[in-house]
């Protein structure tokens, strides 16, 4: 009877060495933010925002969205606008805080904080 023959390591350990290695040498930020963001005119900015995140009805550059990453509040002027300068790449959306990695995804409208207190104070009341 033949005795199994198991893979030896040398054709096991190249590809977890070579991820170990990818991850080394790749980090977050680099992966993410690719690219700086594009100058773009007021009226271009704002066009933009509207092609690209087509789910709020953005009427202004000072309309203000809250960032569920960063927990900022940014603007359509803060909003950078980013890829697509070589036509190879589609256009999109991020925050401009450093080191947020959010998109449109991420964003919410901001709520005034005395109405974030009542819906709490409701909510501990109802929960008690």
């Amino acid at each position: 009877m033949k005795a199994k023959r198991w893979p030896t390591l040398a054709l096991i350990a190249p590809p977890l060495m070579f991820l170990q290695i990818a991850t080394e040498f790749a980090s977050l930020g680099s992966v993410i933010r690719p690219s700086r963001p594009i100058r773009l005119a007021a009226e271009d900015k704002l066009e933009a925002l509207r092609r690209i995140d087509k789910g709020r009805p953005w009427s202004s550059l000072d309309d203000q969205l809250y960032c569920t990453i960063c927990k900022r509040v940014i603007s359509g002027r803060q909003i950078e606008v980013v890829g697509g300068t070589n036509g190879l790449r589609a256009l999109h959306l991020r925050c401009s805080t450093p080191g947020c990695p959010s998109t449109p995804a991420d964003w919410i409208l901001p709520v005034k904080s005395d109405i974030v207190r009542e819906i709490d104070i409701l909510f501990r009341d109802n929960g008690a």
